[in-house]
């Protein structure tokens, strides 16, 4: 039975004073735990910005545990007020609280974000696969733990029942005072848009930061069109620095550098590389390098172009435009006294071009450009007129885009060989089902129409001189039309093989014609001419993600992202996960997700090493 008078009153009063102090130093306990989040979320870049960071830090952590108390152990000491049962349950909920920040403080070191149902259900599947391997000091810290909080809620009742209420109020008043000044300060800097605070919201487990806004501008304290223009301004700096290189490379030029034409088709999938479809491409690729298992670095133009040139992850593509850092690539091939023909449907007044691929390049014209089929063919006459300047005392290099294709673009005068074929497109209706053949039929007279255009421009690179010209034909990423009956179209909805798998064909002087099965990515191609056209020897890893496109791994995976998404290509699965930490895993063959499967936490830390390895400590 429940105690009652006065015995009662005086039993919970004490155990409230126990339980205040077991509080403060379960705080304590907590913010040694969580000072690994200050390690692994690395310091903001002003003094302002690390101030906050620490305050927070303590503000947050009072607050959790204060706040577990008052769920848990506070109302069970009216229930149960009995001092072992509550010392008891005290040091119980203490160890699996503190255990629980543990496991997160590892998950955000390792993968920059915080537990949740998904990744909380990984790695429990993880430890039953593994047999509990990796999770052996789990038994070691949980029973230590327990013990100790046993020992700290005994010598806690023993100390607390000398009356030293006089250290209760300064010991309390800095951590409130951190709990609001997270909050105040945070609606401050969130209204002026002040990043190096407001980019921490993510740094702690269930931080959700004050903001006011909306109050702000109502009350007519902040002016809306002054918070837009601070917002514009902030999406502009670089969320993180970019080191890239991680050294200094190690060149040794060759003596007679071969010319290079990088030729990007955009939109072209893999299989429409047949002799029907495109049969300029076909005889030219059975004459040289074929890789027929290549895949993009993204599903999009811009995060796939990024992945191609800088042989990175995309989720790095803001952070070398704002800092203007060209890839690699480009500054070898300005070393070597390379010249540079640059010509893109649709112009190249994009900052990904101008402020990011390009930008090191002097005297160079980022001008607007018509797209679609009349771009394309002004990308071969402005070749062609190019090409005829150039002599062969200094080697080029020649990048040419075309984008017809995921505009299922076609001059007006074309009819094309595929019928029946959609005449017209309107961008603004959705494509249905019933569409399929006759809008596939228009992708495929569209390649065919492309495949004219690249026999006119191999024709063109071909021609007899002193110096070899290295050929590269391949494309940013492929078309879907609603191959896998989940009605996904087009490009940049979806990671799946119709989207991301592309053709790869190399014309390579001095190599005998071969015809590639193993894996290979869009990633691979920058460190594949570094290291054998140009002669770099540092090590591809310090400039690039990938790997030769001649090294033979057939387990290897694959990664593909933009921004925010990322995916990972095996053999038969594909894992499809974001920076929230969700995770899918999908059947390769039809793009559907497993039921009941979850990804390998062994090859999450591998990708996770891979988008982080670049990024500045």
């Amino acid at each position: 039975m429940v105690e009652t008078g006065n015995l009662y009153r005086d039993n919970v009063s004490r155990l409230i004073g126990w339980g205040h102090w077991f509080v403060f130093f379960n705080i304590l306990l907590a913010m040694a735990v969580s000072s690994r989040y200050l390690l692994a979320a690395g310091w903001p870049e002003t003094p302002l910005g690390i101030g906050y960071m620490l305050v927070s830090w303590v503000g947050h952590f009072a607050f959790l545990t204060f706040f577990t108390y008052l769920l848990t152990l506070f109302p069970l000491t009216f229930l149960l007020p009995r001092l072992r049962a509550v010392q008891f349950l005290g040091a119980a909920i203490a160890t699996g609280a503190l255990t629980l920040l543990l496991v997160d403080t590892q998950v955000f070191s390792l993968f920059k974000f915080h537990l949740n149902p998904t990744v909380w259900r990984l790695l429990l599947d993880q430890a039953q696969a593994e047999e509990a391997s990796g999770w052996g000091w789990l038994f070691v810290w949980v029973p230590l733990l327990f013990l100790f909080e046993l020992w700290l809620a005994a010598w806690l009742w023993r100390w607390s029942q000398r009356r030293r209420r006089s250290l209760a109020l300064p010991l309390a008043l800095p951590l409130l005072v951190s709990f609001f000044l997270t909050h105040s300060v945070h609606i401050w800097a969130d209204a002026l848009v002040y990043t190096p605070i407001t980019n921490q919201k993510a740094n702690f487990p269930l931080s959700y930061p004050m903001t006011a806004k909306s109050f702000l501008i109502k009350q007519g304290w902040l002016d809306a069109d002054q918070y837009r223009q601070l917002s514009q301004q902030a999406a502009d700096q670089p969320q993180r620095r970019l080191n890239y290189p991680l050294r200094p490379l190690s060149v040794s030029a060759p003596a007679h550098a071969p010319n290079i034409l990088l030729l990007v088709v955009d939109g072209l999938r893999a299989d429409q590389l047949d002799a029907i479809t495109m049969p300029n491409l076909y005889r030219f690729a059975e004459r040289n390098l074929r890789f027929d298992d290549h895949l993009s670095a993204g599903n999009q133009p811009q995060s796939a172009l990024f992945s191609l040139f800088y042989s990175l992850p995309a989720h790095y593509r803001h952070d070398a435009e704002v800092e203007g850092m060209a890839p690699a690539l480009i500054d070898e091939l300005q070393r070597q006294d390379y010249r540079f023909g640059l010509f893109a449907s649709g112009g190249l007044a994009q900052p990904l071009y101008e402020n990011a691929i390009f930008s090191s390049l002097r005297n160079q014209s980022f001008a607007t450009a018509p797209g679609g089929a009349e771009g394309d063919r002004q990308v071969l006459a402005g070749f062609a007129d190019w090409l005829t300047e150039q002599d062969e005392l200094r080697p080029w290099f020649s990048f040419l885009y075309l984008d017809a294709l995921k505009a299922l673009d076609l001059p007006a005068d074309t009819r094309g060989p595929f019928q029946p074929s959609l005449e017209r497109l309107n961008p603004a209706l959705a494509y249905h089902d019933e569409q399929r053949e006759a809008l596939f039929n228009r992708y495929r007279n569209a390649v065919f129409y492309t495949d004219q255009l690249l026999g006119q421009l191999l024709a063109l690179a071909q021609r007899p001189g002193s110096r070899d010209t290295l050929i590269i034909v391949t494309s940013g990423h492929g078309m879907e039309f609603n191959d896998n009956g989940n009605n996904t179209w087009g490009f940049g909805s979806a990671y799946s093989p119709q989207q991301l798998q592309v053709p790869l064909v190399i014309g390579w002087p001095g190599q005998a014609q071969a015809r590639f099965t193993h894996p290979t990515s869009q990633l691979d191609l920058v460190p594949t001419l570094m290291q054998q056209v140009l002669g770099v020897q540092s090590p591809m890893r310090s400039y690039s993600t990938g790997q030769s496109l001649f090294e033979i791994v057939p387990e290897r995976w694959r990664l593909a992202s933009d921004e925010e998404e990322y995916v990972i290509y095996q053999q038969d699965e594909i894992t499809l996960f974001n920076r929230r930490g969700d995770f899918q895993l999908l059947s390769a063959a039809d793009y559907r997700v497993k039921a009941d499967a979850s990804p390998e936490l062994s090859l999450l830390l591998q990708v996770m090493n891979e988008l982080n390895r670049f990024q500045a400590k």
